[in-house]
């Protein structure tokens, strides 16, 4: 656990270090109409994390969550949120016991892939926590400004 701790603390730098490349004026921009605007995507990545890490964990965060409805996109708000999502999830990785680690949960939207267990289901929110800090990358790379240097 130590080394995914390590990772976890990495991925938020990382991911801190993306969301603070891209000017508050930005936050709202979107390369498309189907996707998340930028802030909705950093909101998207606090949200998941702290939605599946409790229902790891079964600790509660130490601020207020609503899963059905996502706080502000603006940069500042964004940014608070997630600072505390990867705060939360640092606090939580070494409390996990070995039993919430093999517990099962069935997953509707995880079609035609079995049922996770707590350390598939921490793995799937590190790749989605890198995937959807990528999308933002591009984002930056859309409105001219090079993204922050991969550190891994």
């Amino acid at each position: 656990m130590s080394e995914f701790i390590r990772d976890w603390q990495i991925s938020k730098q990382f991911t801190l270090d993306v969301a603070n490349a891209m000017p508050a004026e930005f936050y709202s921009f979107k390369p498309n109409p189907e996707e998340m605007t930028f802030g909705e995507q950093m909101n998207h990545i606090a949200g998941s994390n702290l939605y599946r890490f409790r229902e790891i964990s079964g600790i509660q965060p130490s601020f207020p969550f609503d899963p059905g409805k996502m706080p502000p996109s603006d940069k500042a708000s964004a940014l608070k949120v997630l600072e505390q999502s990867f705060d939360y999830v640092l606090d939580v990785l070494p409390k996990i016991t070995s039993e919430q680690l093999q517990h099962t949960w069935h997953i509707p939207s995880w079609k035609g892939r079995n049922d996770p267990d707590g350390r598939a289901m921490m793995m799937n929110m590190f790749v989605h926590t890198a995937h959807h800090r990528a999308q933002c990358e591009v984002y930056l790379r859309a409105k001219g400004i090079k993204p922050p240097d991969y550190t891994f």
